[in-house]
């Protein structure tokens, strides 16, 4: 039974992968269906000591990894079609990201920028 956080500590964890194997199994899993690949994770940040940093990749490397690790020929099959233009990806609509953290934030061809 997971403890009760205030909202505002909920919704800041919301988007980053904190918590138990489970947690990060079912928001990788989120990514996972978006095609993503690869991510990075950040836990020297805090007051987090080199026992605990280590305790937490031993346990992602023991609980989480291994489910990914089965899919990895799936997904390099469909990156080979996406790169050898098989299959065509659809345009991803950035301006909510613009909007969000500024117009800089994503550089535009200028073909892009064109349009």
């Amino acid at each position: 039974m997971e403890a009760r956080q205030p909202r505002g500590a909920r919704t800041r964890l919301a988007g980053g992968l904190i918590g138990s194997p489970e947690t990060l199994r079912n928001k990788l899993r989120k990514f996972e269906t978006s095609n993503i690949d690869q991510v990075i994770f950040l836990n020297q940040a805090g007051k987090n000591t080199h026992e605990h940093i280590c305790e937490s990749l031993e346990l992602f490397a023991r609980e989480v990894m291994p489910e990914f690790h089965a899919n990895i020929p799936a997904h390099e099959e469909w990156k080979a079609k996406v790169l050898a233009r098989e299959i065509e990806l659809e345009e991803i609509d950035t301006q909510p990201f613009r909007d969000r953290y500024g117009p800089n934030s994503v550089r535009l061809t200028p073909a892009q920028a064109a349009e």
